[in-house]
C-alpha cells in the first residue's frame, strides 16, 4: 500500500518516569509510516483522500505536549490511537518515538519504541433474551462506536431458540461487521468490558443473559490460546450465527473450514432436516 513518511520530528516535552523528567523536560524524535490508497489524490487531486502532513505533524505536537505519562510505549500508543481517529483513510501506522536523552547515563545514541498497527475487519455475534433485547444489541453497539470501533455492517435482528439446552426464553440474535485497529485480544477484552459493563452475571454456562458477544472471526486468523479461539469454535454448529452472518457476508471464507459462510448455512440445514 502506498505510504507517507514523516521522519524525526522533534518535540521537547515532559514524558518520563523521573520527576527530574517531567520537570525539566527533554527532546524526543517521531517517525512514521502511514499506509493509504492515494490514487484519487494523486490523480484527481482530492485533497480529502490525503494526508496534510503539516497539519499532522503539528496535531502530533499539540498531542504530545497537552500531558505527561511515565512511559514512551504510553505516548506513542495514544498518538497511533488519535492519528487513526483523525484519519479514517489510514489504514496502518508504524511509529517510531525516540528518547536520545533518556537518563542512562552510559554511552547511548538513543532509545526508543516502535508500534506498528493496522486495521482490520472482524465479526461480532451479539444476544440477548432479558429485558428489552433489541434495545439492549442496540446498546451494545453504541458501546463500540464511543470505543473508537467503526460498524460496517449490521445484520437484521432475528428472534431464535436458545442453543445449549438450558430452559430459557428466545433470544434476539445479530452479527456485525466491524473495523478496527485493535488486535485480537484487545478487542475481545474490549467485549467483555462492555458486557461487563452492561450487567451481565455469568451464573449459568450458556444460560440467560442479558447481553453476549461473541467475537467470530478476525479476518482469516487462526488464534488457540487459554483466553481467545479463532475463528469461534462453535459457528458451524450454530444457525443464529450463521443465519445473520451470511445475510452480510455471504461469500466469506471460513479460514479453517474453507467454506463459504453460504456453504456452512445449507450443510446446518441439511443436517437439522
Amino acid at each position: 500500500m502506498d505510504q507517507l513518511q514523516i521522519k524525526d520530528l522533534e518535540i521537547f516535552a515532559y514524558h518520563g518516569l523521573f520527576p527530574s523528567e517531567k520537570e525539566l523536560g527533554q527532546k524526543f524524535v517521531i517517525s512514521a509510516r502511514l499506509s493509504y490508497d492515494m490514487t484519487r489524490a494523486a490523480t484527481e487531486l482530492d485533497l480529502t483522500a490525503s494526508v496534510h502532513y503539516g497539519e499532522l505533524c503539528q496535531q502530533w505536537t499539540t498531542w504530545f505536549q497537552e500531558s505527561t505519562e511515565d512511559l514512551i510505549e504510553t505516548v506513542a500508543y495514544k498518538l497511533v490511537e488519535r492519528t487513526f481517529e483523525t484519519y479514517p483513510l489510514v489504514q496502518e501506522i508504524e511509529l517510531e518515538l525516540k528518547k536520545p536523552w533518556a537518563p542512562v547515563h552510559l554511552p547511548l545514541d538513543t532509545c526508543s519504541v516502535t508500534i506498528h498497527r493496522r486495521k482490520q475487519r472482524a465479526f461480532i455475534a451479539l444476544g440477548s433474551n432479558m429485558g428489552d433485547k433489541k434495545a439492549n444489541l442496540e446498546q451494545a453497539i453504541d458501546k463500540l462506536r464511543t470505543r473508537g470501533i467503526h460498524i460496517l455492517k449490521e445484520s437484521s435482528v432475528l428472534a431464535t431458540e436458545p442453543w445449549g439446552g438450558v430452559e430459557q426464553d428466545s433470544f434476539a440474535n445479530q452479527v456485525i461487521e466491524v473495523e478496527t485497529w485493535l488486535p485480537a485480544s484487545v478487542l475481545l477484552e474490549t467485549l467483555l468490558a462492555i458486557e461487563s459493563e452492561m450487567g451481565r452475571v455469568r451464573e449459568v454456562h450458556w444460560g440467560p443473559r442479558l447481553i453476549d458477544l461473541d467475537l467470530l472471526f478476525v479476518e482469516d486468523q487462526v488464534i488457540y490460546t487459554d483466553d481467545l479461539i479463532l475463528p469461534h469454535p462453535y459457528i458451524a454448529e450454530r444457525l443464529f450465527v450463521l443465519e445473520p452472518l451470511v445475510e452480510i457476508a455471504p461469500h466469506f471464507i471460513h479460514p479453517i473450514l474453507k467454506q463459504p459462510i453460504r456453504y456452512l448455512v445449507d450443510q446446518l440445514e441439511q443436517g437439522n432436516a
